[in-house]
């Protein structure tokens, strides 16, 4: 196969299984949004798949070269719909699942497009009563169906992509948010951007297309704090980010216990509760840096 597509080195991922979540918890209001919310979410996902099954078909033999202002459109397009933070990078394929258990993606594309949308502050403070647990699958429907909607905007313009719904994915999403530079990866191993700190949720759309644009993203630090915080660590339900993290043998790092997160995810439909104890979700980056942590 050609070298444009890229395709998984053997990273493991954990199976997501959307029957466990606990929707029984959802009452009164939250059950009136969460039966809107719920099949918006799996329907953004099956046709992500039926997308890329048709996109396999016939794959390109070359990359198809970019002007910068088809970058500039794509930016433009994606605040319409309401997508919060967008960066680029080369698709690395360390960083790909062997598996994907929510979309049956094994190719990407040469480069990656990587979509950020934010999770509401209130509903996020409730972490992890059943309002940040809606959050979550509310983030998970709209960014879906955003990354869908600016695939397509994409192949309008005559160029071939995959659309990676946020909820399990084929690659890392926070790996490569950081190879975006759209920001750290935290402890509790979720992306900490400037403007929401941990407070957002990822999707991709890989392209075959090139040059990537130059964004600047404003630099910052936050490793730093967090040794000195320790917050997400110590309020953890049920112990599951680790007090030092893994360097496994491929580069990847391993911060968090799955098996023991993913119960929990499960009964609380999202937990978030290492976003909602995260200094830079509660009071942003530049209050804690000002204060210097």
């Amino acid at each position: 196969m050609v070298s444009l597509i890229k395709k998984s080195k053997g990273l493991k991922t954990k199976f997501i299984d959307n029957t466990k979540f606990k929707i029984s918890a959802f009452k009164d209001d939250l059950a009136k949004r969460s039966m809107k919310i719920i099949p918006k979410m799996f329907k953004g996902i099956q046709k992500a798949r039926r997308d890329y099954k048709e996109e396999i078909k016939d794959l390109p033999q070359e990359l198809k070269t970019a002007p910068e202002e088809f970058w500039e459109e794509i930016v433009k397009e994606a605040k319409s719909l309401g997508i919060d933070l967008i960066g680029f990078a080369p698709i690395d394929e360390n960083l790909i699942f062997e598996k994907d258990y929510t979309g049956s993606i094994e190719l990407l594309y040469e480069n990656g497009i990587v979509l950020g949308m934010e999770m509401d502050y209130d509903a996020i403070s409730t972490a992890p009563n059943p309002p940040a647990g809606l959050e979550s699958l509310r983030i998970y429907a709209e960014l879906g169906e955003a990354t869908n909607k600016l695939a397509d905007f994409i192949r309008s313009k005559g160029y071939r992509v995959i659309a990676c719904h946020p909820l399990g994915g084929p690659i890392l999403y926070p790996a490569m948010a950081v190879k975006a530079k759209l920001g750290k990866i935290g402890s509790q191993g979720l992306l900490i951007t400037k403007k929401f700190g941990p407070r957002q949720r990822l999707s991709l759309i890989s392209i075959n297309a090139r040059p990537l644009p130059e964004i600047n993203q404003e630099e910052f630090e936050i490793s730093e704090f967090c040794k000195k915080c320790r917050r997400c660590i110590n309020f953890c339900p049920v112990n599951a980010i680790l007090d030092e993290p893994v360097v496994n043998e491929n580069g990847t790092i391993t911060r968090i216990d799955s098996e023991k997160c993913f119960e929990y995810f499960y009964e609380t439909t999202g937990c978030s509760v290492c976003i909602e104890k995260c200094p830079f979700h509660k009071v942003g980056y530049k209050v804690l840096f000002y204060r210097r942590i």
